[in-house]
């Protein structure tokens, strides 16, 4: 007669606590533990030195319902059926300084180095919603990222080989009508076939207001701005993805884990219920949706966050909005090494860290793209070195350590199954807690994320003060007299002037009297419902400026004040 579930469960738990006390308790009685407790580096869950189905049993795992199969619900070990063996990642990186030009010889460079993909940064004057000229903006005009004005640059920054791209991912939140504007009216220009070109947009100004600061209006105008340009996508531009929720940003505040999909995921939820209430059906909306997620040096915790990333919002979009078209219920995902773990010493240890965070990615899966900070973040942007090395770690990992040629190669381990199903029942329970507070919104108008991301910064600085959580050559095998060189990447301070120069040559030829005219648009589109896509790519023709459309928002809008909050502590 066979054993019953119930009694295999007890002779699998016996069998643990006699491998306990028979085998481990006395190895360490004798050769003792390398340190007082283990535990993982983010979540600080403890961690078991053993892991076995009684573990799996304690917390409900359930390998038909909770796993499956690749390309089936709910998708945990992969949201393409054939995963990594029918196409490999895209291989993207971040990068944009300087003028138009500039960037787009870097861009060159990138992709003659095996990158498939870019992310297009723009400088701290463009995402502000500001132009060049602006007193507020001298010294920052393309120093962390591509200097945009008008309709012109935009044109001259896309003079790089587009057709040997995947995907094109443009990072510009609050003016996020502008850039699309731009990008569209340029392509057009360009003679290039707009449903030929694959771009993303970040579009996610809810994680401006909660961690990152580049925001310019109130969230309720910054919301409606993003759902514009999502809705007007929806309609035109099917096959672009027009909001990328970067939790990455989650992340680099020092987010933990379950932080990062739950806030990402109650924020997405602010995008798709305003366009519900718009009219738009759930399995249309949905698909539009796509994330970005950093991965630190954790691995299994790596692991079971990418998983769980899936799975959680299989879930949410079944479970909660009722959605049945497979597309709406899969998870679309960026991952990213993260920035967090590049540390300022001994920069070509970063280099190992990178392989490791991008072996995370692979074997983690699902990832549609993945993006590589470089060794050298941490002291500057990227030099053409640091590109190069960034490009072969994504060639090395998917070519060399096959570990892309089977689908989810970890799905049934103990502890990557543990680890994934205790962080989707965690994320599910601080979503409740968000949906509580009135959803995203309420959650930022009372300052809980940024009070709990705080929390979490704290207690994170006090790991590597102590030395709990060890990061070599910064708190442990600390080189004092170090002195070894690498090459830097320095900015032309040329740059700002040349922009400059080039923004007063377009206004001086233009015709004012239209840009007045489409100006006055845009504040008569902003005062009612019109979506604002519209009147944009009527004035970026006309050369008005960046900075000129987005003041004619604020106009309407007015800006953003965070002291006006209260913050609960």
């Amino acid at each position: 007669m066979g054993q019953s579930s119930d009694n295999v469960g007890a002779l699998k738990s016996d069998s643990e606590t006699l491998w306990r006390t028979q085998y481990y308790e006395p190895a360490v009685a004798e050769h003792g533990e390398r340190k007082t407790g283990f535990k993982t580096q983010s979540l600080r869950w403890d961690i078991k030195p053993l892991y076995t189905q009684a573990d799996l049993d304690a917390i409900g795992f359930d390998p038909d319902q909770d796993l499956g199969l690749p390309g089936t619900y709910p998708y945990t070990r992969e949201t393409r059926a054939a995963g990594y063996r029918g196409d490999l990642w895209a291989m993207t990186q971040v990068s944009g300084f300087g003028c138009a030009e500039d960037s787009a010889k870097r861009w060159e460079y990138m992709v003659n180095q095996g990158l498939d993909s870019i992310i297009i940064e723009y400088d701290l004057p463009t995402t502000n919603g500001y132009d060049s000229d602006n007193p507020l903006c001298r010294g920052e005009v393309g120093r962390a990222g591509m200097a945009l004005d008008t309709l012109q640059d935009m044109e001259d920054a896309l003079n790089f080989p587009l057709e040997k791209l995947k995907n094109l991912t443009s990072v510009c939140n609050a003016p996020q009508p502008v850039n699309l504007a731009m990008l569209i009216k340029a392509l057009q220009r360009k003679g290039k076939k707009l449903e030929d070109i694959r771009l993303m947009m970040p579009n996610t100004i809810l994680v401006e207001y909660t961690c990152v600061g580049r925001y310019i209006y109130p969230p309720k105008h910054g919301l409606r701005l993003a759902c514009d340009v999502i809705e007007y996508c929806m309609k035109h531009h099917p096959n672009w993805m027009p909001l990328n929720i970067v939790g990455a940003q989650i992340y680099a505040a020092r987010g933990n884990p379950v932080q990062e999909i739950a806030y990402s995921f109650a924020m997405a939820r602010a995008y798709i219920d305003e366009l519900l209430a718009r009219g738009h059906k759930i399995d249309d909306v949905a698909p539009m949706v796509s994330f970005i997620t950093g991965i630190d040096m954790d691995f299994f915790e790596a692991i079971g966050k990418l998983r769980a990333y899936r799975k959680v919002w299989a879930r949410l979009m079944k479970e909660t909005y009722g959605a049945s078209a497979e597309e709406a219920l899969k998870l679309r995902l960026m991952s990213s090494p993260g920035t967090m773990s590049m540390a300022l010493q001994q920069p070509l240890n970063n280099i190992a860290r990178l392989g490791i965070e991008m072996l995370a990615c692979a074997l983690g899966g699902g990832a549609h793209t993945i993006n590589t900070p470089l060794y050298d973040e941490a002291h500057a942007l990227p030099s053409e070195d640091a590109i190069t090395i960034g490009a072969n770690i994504h060639h090395i990992v998917a070519q060399e350590t096959g570990v892309a040629d089977t689908i989810d190669p970890l799905a049934g381990s103990y502890y990557v199954e543990y680890m994934t199903k205790r962080l989707e029942d965690a994320v599910f329970a601080e979503m409740e807690k968000i949906e509580a507070m009135g959803g995203a919104l309420g959650a930022l108008e009372a300052g809980y994320f940024q009070s709990e991301l705080a929390n979490e910064q704290i207690a994170m600085n006090s790991d590597f003060h102590s030395g709990e959580r060890k990061f070599v050559g910064v708190n442990y095998l600390v080189k004092k007299d170090e002195q070894r060189e690498i090459e830097i990447f320095r900015h032309d301070e040329a740059a700002e002037a040349r922009q400059i120069e080039r923004l007063n040559r377009i206004k001086a030829k233009r015709d004012n009297a239209a840009v007045e005219q489409v100006l006055e648009k845009v504040r008569e589109a902003a005062r009612g419902n019109t979506n604002m896509v519209e009147p944009m790519l009527e004035a970026v023709e006309v050369y008005a400026t960046h900075g000129e459309l987005c003041d004619a928002m604020r106009d309407v809008f007015g800006e953003y004040d965070p002291n006006a909050l209260t913050p609960t502590l």
